[in-house]
């Protein structure tokens, strides 16, 4: 079984990734480049951190409940509340102070940026889950 959750870790981990820097690429032409505040060491470091302590947790919750549709059940519950809570820690977060004077105009702007990607390892965890892991 941890086989299983080991190869949904890596799959995640990897499309949120490039989910994470599409996305910035995306943003980087439209509006600004934020990546002195989320640079793509940052961004590969949480998905895969995501990524692997939601492996980790997975394998758990299958041993400690029988049942294979509520450990899921209780694993999806924590990775939604993790992702919502992750949004309140970065509103209640202070600012980051840009060097760049172009992108400090638009600091104001940041927490807007990064709100969508705490959400991307979830989300991938969500749809390759199905796949990949048999009940």
């Amino acid at each position: 079984m941890f086989k299983s959750y080991f190869f949904l870790g890596i799959i995640s981990a990897a499309a949120s990734i490039a989910a994470c820097l599409i996305y910035t690429e995306i943003y980087f032409d439209m509006l600004v480049d934020f990546s002195e505040g989320a640079g793509r060491t940052k961004i590969i470091t949480t998905c895969i951190a995501v990524a692997m302590t939601a492996t980790i947790l997975s394998s758990i919750m299958r041993k400690l409940i029988p049942s294979a549709r509520i450990s899921d059940f209780v694993m999806s519950l924590l990775l939604s509340l993790a992702s919502i809570g992750a949004v309140f820690y970065v509103l209640g977060a202070e600012d980051p102070i840009f060097k760049n004077e172009d992108v400090s105009i638009m600091a104001d702007y940041f927490k807007g940026f990064i709100m969508p990607m705490l959400f991307f390892p979830a989300l991938t965890w969500f749809t390759f889950k199905p796949l990949i892991v048999k009940l």
